[in-house]
């Protein structure tokens, strides 16, 4: 059983993925949390090398580290629809926390709730489900993971679950307002610089249906902005009228390109990256290409909304 491997465990590692989100490292937050209580050395854990300062406001930011280190007993994935999202490779038996359906399954313990809007509602249940005492800490960290999941409960995938889910927390102690301010509301000056520069070379295809970002290195760098930022403005791109999906290619500084894919729901995006090894949901969905498949793939990719389009 999951806790039976916690508790032999003599220092855990909890992985967040690459270039995280707030369900990623809320969901790792909130077990560190917990875990604390058992007096284990314990690690977090993300390979990116810088994090994403809109999730500066969730506790035990600080402690997270790109080291991975040398010695341990077991890692705790959250997130992460396949271990190429660690940005390591360790051999450690692992738990594995998710709600992707495109998960394969890695760990030696996988749980898994595709049915769960954010990995956060997925560790929420497991600690309900086992008795676990839910601190105020606990509470803030799975509640952002929840709000940023469902878009601020905007998302169609939000139901009664999602609200119980939420009610519950807030009752813990999350704190809605700080969430929203921190998620939604705060901008760094570098992603405002890189907003207007990539909505300025935006391309609209197939009738007005798709916007597509083409972020090259060159963006990053002159803004100073960061991965996550960038995934903002393709977020922002669906409100546009008559746009179904956004598609966005990230060049990556130590090669190859990073491909996010947001939809309205029209079309399944995890689909759509399943060819290349990506996934994720029916409305956002990644993957990750090489140098020498990256204009290639984005071509196919387009011309794989364009089919689902028709």
């Amino acid at each position: 059983m999951p806790l039976s491997l916690i508790d032999s465990a003599r220092h855990i590692i909890l992985i967040i993925h690459k270039d995280p989100d707030a369900d990623s490292m809320g969901s790792a937050c909130a077990f560190y949390s917990y875990l604390l209580r058992s007096q284990k050395k314990l690690t977090l854990f993300c390979a990116s090398e810088t994090l994403n300062p809109d999730l500066a406001f969730l506790p035990w930011f600080d402690k997270i580290t790109n080291r991975f280190p040398e010695e341990g007993d077991c890692m705790i994935s959250f997130d992460c629809g396949s271990n190429e999202r660690f940005g390591i490779e360790s051999s450690l038996p692992l738990i594995n926390f998710d709600h992707h359906k495109s998960n394969v399954l890695y760990g030696l313990y996988n749980i898994v709730d595709v049915n769960a809007i954010s990995t956060t509602q997925v560790v929420y249940d497991f600690f309900v489900a086992n008795s676990i005492k839910i601190n105020g800490k606990m509470a803030l960290s799975l509640y952002a993971g929840l709000l940023d999941d469902s878009k601020c409960f905007s998302a169609f995938r939000c139901d009664v679950t999602t609200f119980a889910t939420a009610q519950a927390l807030l009752g813990f102690g999350a704190d809605h307002a700080l969430c929203v301010e921190w998620l939604y509301n705060r901008r760094s000056l570098a992603s405002m610089r890189l907003r207007g520069t990539l909505f300025r070379e935006m391309k609209i295809l197939l009738d007005g249906q798709l916007a597509f970002f083409d972020v090259q290195l060159s963006h990053l760098e002159d803004s100073g902005a960061t991965i996550p930022e960038c995934k903002l403005i393709l977020e922002e791109a669906l409100r546009m009228y008559t746009v179904k999906a956004g598609l966005m290619k990230i060049d990556h500084p130590y090669g190859g390109a990073k491909l996010s894919l947001r939809t309205d729901g029209s079309i399944d995006a995890s689909k759509i990256m399943a060819p290349f090894n990506g996934g994720g949901h029916i409305n956002r969905a990644g993957a990750q290409l090489k140098n020498d498949e990256r204009q290639s793939a984005v071509d196919e990719i387009i011309l794989m909304i364009k089919k689902e389009f028709v």
